[in-house]
């Protein structure tokens, strides 16, 4: 014999959605269960994608400063030894050509080709290191112009750069005239009026290098990639 309280138990208003029994109004909520995060899902796609990029910066970051500072460190530690080397007598350098002559300084770090290109009143002095990553340029006497074969730098018959990636001219060297023998100066890079007057047996030195800028106006030397004026100039130090 089903009794009253058990039939109730059958009843679907007092069942629950499942078979149990229905909640009662008023009694208090289930306690709630903590928060959990799984840590798996903590590294979610997009920082995964954002730590990567942070990470990749940086290197690229390193890769662009540490030749920078390479260069700049070690040119301002670095001091080469100089001293006047005489480069023969002014008959092997005619006036309105260009001409090249392999020098050897005081160490095997200072040896180096020089381009002289002589007018009647001026002459200059031209280190044959290509201003962008130091490659050696030669002069081509069709175009009366210098190229290097690294990287397509060109330089007019002055060497002021005419196409390509390099910063600046190229590099220059002090020089001054003397009298044969090592007689007295006759001429010099700051006083080269006195070209004019030198004999073919006055004999021709070459001294410390020096770069310039467009306008020819002189600094301190510099290495490869270093420009002299600028903004990126304010990388490198002064010495």
């Amino acid at each position: 014999m089903v009794t009253e309280e058990q039939d109730k138990s059958t009843d679907p208003e007092v069942l629950g959605p499942y078979g149990g029994p229905r909640a009662v109004s008023g009694a208090p909520p289930p306690p709630e269960e903590p928060p959990y995060e799984d840590p798996i899902k903590v590294l979610t796609r997009a920082k995964f994608l954002t730590t990567v990029a942070v990470v990749t910066g940086g290197v690229m970051t390193a890769a662009i400063l540490v030749p920078v500072v390479g260069f700049a460190v070690t040119d301002s530690l670095k001091e080469e030894e100089w001293r006047w080397v005489n480069i023969g007598p002014m008959r092997n350098f005619p006036s309105g050509q260009t001409s090249s002559i392999a020098v050897s300084g005081p160490d095997p770090d200072a040896d180096r080709r020089v381009f002289v290109r002589r007018e009647e009143s001026d002459m200059q002095l031209m280190w044959n290191r290509c201003t962008h990553l130091g490659c050696p340029v030669a002069y081509s006497a069709g175009g009366d112009n210098f190229n290097c074969p690294c990287h397509g730098g060109a330089y007019n018959n002055v060497g002021q750069v005419t196409a390509g990636p390099p910063v600046r001219p190229l590099d220059r060297f002090d020089w001054k005239v003397v009298g044969a023998g090592g007689g007295e100066e006759v001429a010099s890079r700051t006083d080269p009026a006195g070209l004019n007057r030198v004999s073919p047996d006055d004999e021709l030195l070459v001294g410390r290098p020096y770069s310039v800028d467009e306008d020819f106006e002189v600094y301190p030397i510099k290495g490869p990639g270093e420009p002299v004026s600028g903004v990126l100039a304010n990388l490198y130090p002064s010495f």
